[in-house]
């Protein structure tokens, strides 16, 4: 029980503060700071859509949708947490 527990109590910080895990992961790699992108926004004012890429050295490692710029970022750099963690 506590695996799936604390497996999930992980995941969910992973996903709610990636932005921060992500700069904190880049900056013990390299001084190469990582910025986002927005590539898209569509819909009216008051039902946006965002997309987002997470980009480092002019290569996109991570892509984000959401419907606040913030939540897309957040989506952008969980995505570029799971592709680093698999290199």
């Amino acid at each position: 029980v506590h695996h799936f527990i604390l497996n999930d109590i992980e995941h969910k910080k992973l996903f709610y503060d990636s932005k921060t895990i992500l700069q904190e992961q880049i900056q013990s790699e390299t001084e190469e700071p990582i910025h986002y992108e927005l590539v898209k926004e569509e819909g009216p004012d008051h039902n946006k859509s965002f997309w987002v890429d997470a980009v480092r050295n002019g290569e996109v490692i991570g892509s984000g949708h959401g419907r606040t710029k913030k939540a897309a970022e957040q989506q952008a750099a969980y995505e570029a947490i799971l592709k680093l963690r698999k290199c």
